[in-house]
């Protein structure tokens, strides 16, 4: 046999291989994009599509964009409220709040839900029974503004004060700091409940924050006692110094609870802990009269 068309052979079985391998690899592309696209309702001549809860929500919970879907839904049972397409658009209702429950299957309507910026959307942020308070902030307090809405922080008071036991002693105020209140959802920075927003207004000067009716008058005792700090909480779930490392995300139903720690001057100062220049009271007896007189210590 010539060489020549032996090469010529070589070269063709060499060149269908290439290309069946082409092939193959180009029909395995189009059948992984073809898996990866969600399949298309098939919407019958009497449906509409309308946009349902794709799982239970609560009041006061945000809504994402994985909580709503398209449903295909008669006509002859349709509601004027409901959002059908292509009227409405999904995500237009990103970050709204639930008004009132919405079950997993059930057609959102408006409402239901309050969108950011209609009258009375921090009152559907606040879950029932709770209540929205308002504090103060500086760049200090507010962690040089770095505290966002969804956020939860920590509440700590600090203040000065003096006992009946304390106006008897060398030491008459007390500088004490104390965790008021833990695990605070911040509803608002300043006007914003969006933490996109508030992230770009800077050092903020107020704060809104979900409590009970109970840790409402909590709060408003302590604006007047001293000044309020916030301290921010992790992501993640903290139950103590034994939580588990990989606990899930904070959830939004969580409540703020009564804090339980407070530190005085004395475990921060050693001057303060030393009794350094700390006045001794020395009774000085005299005849039948005693004279209580003090005495600055060195």
């Amino acid at each position: 046999m010539n060489p020549r068309t032996i090469l010529l052979g070589i070269a063709a079985l060499l060149t269908a291989g290439l290309t069946a391998m082409l092939v193959q690899g180009w029909l395995e592309r189009q059948r992984a994009n073809l898996a990866a696209r969600p399949n298309a309702p098939v919407i019958r001549e009497n449906h509409i599509r309308v946009i349902v809860s794709a799982r239970d929500l609560g009041a006061g919970s945000f809504i994402k964009a994985d909580h709503l879907r398209w449903q295909a839904w008669p006509k002859d049972g349709l509601a004027p409220s409901y959002l059908t397409q292509p009227k409405y658009k999904r995500q237009s209702y990103v970050g709204a709040v639930v008004r009132r429950g919405i079950a997993a299957g059930e057609p959102v309507t408006s409402s239901r839900i309050v969108k950011p910026g209609d009258r009375g959307f921090l009152a559907a942020v606040v879950r029932p029974g709770l209540r929205a308070v308002a504090v103060p902030l500086n760049a200090t307090s507010s962690i040089a503004g770095l505290v966002f809405p969804g956020d939860r922080v920590d509440l700590i008071l600090s203040h000065r004060f003096e006992s009946e036991a304390a106006k008897k002693s060398d030491r008459k105020l007390r500088h004490v700091s104390e965790t008021v209140l833990t695990n605070v959802r911040v509803l608002a920075i300043d006007q914003s409940t969006d933490d996109q927003k508030a992230a770009k207004k800077g050092v903020p000067k107020t704060a809104t924050l979900e409590v009970s009716p109970k840790q409402a008058e909590m709060v408003a005792v302590a604006l007047n006692l001293g000044s309020l700090s916030l301290s921010l909480r992790s992501l993640a779930n903290d139950h103590g110094e034994n939580a588990d490392p990989t606990a899930l995300f904070s959830s939004e139903t969580e409540d703020a609870v009564r804090g339980r720690t407070l530190t005085t001057g004395s475990e921060v100062s050693r001057i303060i802990s030393a009794g350094v220049g700390r006045a001794h009271v020395v009774n000085v007896l005299r005849g039948d009269k005693t004279e209580a007189r003090e005495i600055q210590g060195k």
